[in-house]
């Protein structure tokens, strides 16, 4: 374990690759000590320090993720447990991060499709994600701007309603409206094609 700890403490990705592996080895030889939780901490944390800026590769972050969760599984009543808690919660915001700086990019670029695939598994992946009311803002946009505007209503709504401090309300407001709009519109000229059906009925 004090191998694993000075390769570690070396900081870089060749020496923390070599400390992954050490601390794998002492938890697979010895896996009853009281130090084991913490190796799976350590184990985490080499990942942890790789990761890279949302709109760059994640896979870093997905690991320490998943290495993380393994503390909390595997050793819930550890000190360690809940650190990695911590720790999972500020992976999870940097992959919501990542998720939605692609489906700005997509939105900004007029690829509407492109930025709804990107942006409407953040709710549920990631609940917790700070910006989530510019989330639901690109989502409901995006589906206003591709005239599926029944999509769009609820989640204008709910920024609305659950985030009415948001910076993106007043846009969201002035869309509603243009909803109410276009949908009286549609319905009297709905109503007109009926007026014409039954004037061409009647003269039959």
């Amino acid at each position: 374990m004090l191998i694993a700890d000075s390769y570690f403490n070396k900081g870089d990705e060749a020496n923390l690759i070599l400390a992954a592996a050490e601390y794998r080895e002492f938890i697979s030889l010895y896996p009853t000590s009281p130090s084991v939780p913490y190796c799976q901490y350590q184990i985490a944390m080499t990942y942890y320090k790789k990761i890279l800026k949302p709109g760059r590769d994640q896979s870093k972050t997905l690991q320490a993720l998943q290495e993380f969760k393994k503390v909390i599984t595997n050793y819930p009543s550890s000190e360690y447990a809940k650190q990695a808690e911590e720790k999972i919660k500020d992976c999870e915001q940097r992959l919501a991060e990542n998720e939605f700086q692609v489906g700005q990019f997509y939105y900004k670029i007029k690829a509407y499709r492109a930025a709804v695939g990107r942006l409407q598994d953040i709710p549920t992946q990631y609940p917790e994600y700070k910006g989530m009311d510019a989330v639901y803002f690109y989502l409901a946009d995006c589906y206003f701007q591709g005239k599926k505007y029944d999509e769009s209503f609820p989640y204008f709504t709910k920024l609305i309603t659950d985030y009415p401090e948001s910076k993106f309300v007043k846009i969201a407001q002035q869309r509603l409206k243009l909803l109410e709009e276009i949908k009286k519109n549609s319905n009297l000229n709905k109503g007109g094609k009926n007026v014409t059906k039954i004037k061409k009925g009647e003269k039959k």
